[in-house]
């Protein structure tokens, strides 16, 4: 996307990352704190002009001051433009001879100007990492709730006609003779009016075979509504283990919510979504970091700055693991090329260009390997 005068930032994501890695230099990143009118902050604009001088200084600095006034022309236009004046969330604005984009950021940034070979995405690659966008599901006998969750907010969905609201609703009930039927879930999914029968036996074992064909209507019936989007399931374990059994829907996320949804806010519901799907990230990442120290020491893993940058020059990087804010001081305008933290986002850039899976882990996890450590393809 290029932007344009009034366009709406959309959100970076994982995806948006390998053609900005693609991209040749020099380029420009210029990253923006949030701005609302009445705060104590500065604006957009104001921010926009102090990068604009900050990144033609670099640019001569590193003999490419020809090239400047070109790249910074574009940048220099969204002063004017009435969202970098309305105010909203913090961005980023990446600018190379080949691209101009400008993203908003799903967590928070310092103002900063950086100008060199590669776009600078090493600062907001652990904001990048978690799930972002899935759905909630909240899980009750009696009434069920559905909640899509992005970058730290929920919102209601309303559940398709095909999803049995309730057990009752189900028709998981028992009948006069002692059989179990369904009257409505199934006629609804399968298009005919037949009835699902459950055979005889304890009221425990009638109870879970209930559950169960109430959850498996409910998999069935939420399959188009989800798009393949991972699904969080929340309730008591019982009823989100039943659920898992009875589910066929590949995209089901590890972990739940405990408790009833519908105690919860929408507000509390995206904290405690956000943080277990952070949770998550980091034991994918600690995962990754055991294997990684189980394996032979052979040339096929690393944890030396140059071996792996080398690597990810020749495509050979399969796996990276990170450490957070690694190498980072108060943030600098220029930074060399030789210093660590430049140094690490070449090897991510290089590395996320040629496919390989990038994992973020917090400071001081990553023992003696850090700041960073590597599996090659070969």
């Amino acid at each position: 996307m290029t932007p344009g005068k009034g366009a709406t930032s959309p959100m970076l994501y994982w995806r948006d990352l390998k053609p900005l890695c693609a991209s040749a230099g020099p380029c420009i990143t210029i990253t923006l704190p949030a701005f609302h009118h009445g705060a104590r902050a500065l604006s957009y604009s104001i921010h926009l002009k102090a990068a604009i001088q900050t990144a033609k200084q670099l640019l001569c600095k590193q003999g490419l001051s020809e090239e400047g006034e070109g790249l910074v022309a574009p940048i220099r236009e969204l002063e004017e433009d009435p969202e970098m004046r309305a105010g909203g969330r913090d961005k980023v604005i990446f600018r190379s001879p080949g691209v101009f984009h400008r993203f908003d950021l799903p967590g928070p940034v310092p103002f900063r100007t950086v100008v060199g070979p590669y776009c600078h995405i090493l600062p907001f690659l652990s904001q990048l990492c978690a799930d972002r966008e899935f759905y909630i599901l909240g899980l009750n006998e009696k009434h069920l709730r559905l909640l899509h969750y992005i970058d730290g907010e929920c919102e209601e969905v309303q559940l398709p006609d095909a999803v049995p609201k309730s057990a009752e609703a189900a028709g998981a009930f028992d009948a006069p003779d002692h059989t179990l039927r369904d009257q409505s879930g199934a006629g609804q999914l399968s298009g005919s009016q037949s009835a699902v029968v459950f055979g005889t036996g304890s009221e425990r074992e009638k109870a879970h075979e209930r559950l169960q064909e109430f959850f498996r209507l409910v998999d069935q019936g939420l399959s188009k509504t989800l798009r393949g989007q991972p699904l969080l399931l929340s309730g008591v374990g019982y009823e989100v283990a039943s659920y898992r059994r009875a589910a066929v829907y590949p995209s089901l996320m590890e972990g739940f919510l405990e408790g009833d949804l519908h105690t919860l806010s929408l507000q509390e519901t995206a904290r405690l979504a956000h943080k277990l799907a952070s949770t998550q990230a980091q034991q994918k990442a600690e995962k990754q970091l055991h294997q990684l120290r189980e394996m032979p020491r052979t040339e096929r893993t690393s944890s030396d700055i140059h071996i792996v940058r080398k690597a990810a020059e020749e495509g050979r990087v399969a796996k990276l693991i990170l450490e957070e804010d690694a190498g980072f001081g108060a943030p600098s305008e220029g930074l060399e090329s030789d210093s660590q933290e430049a140094l690490l986002n070449a090897v991510a850039v290089l590395s996320i260009r040629d496919g390989a899976e990038v994992f973020m882990l917090p400071a001081g996890a990553m023992g003696p390997l850090a700041p960073l450590a590597a599996m090659f393809r070969y």
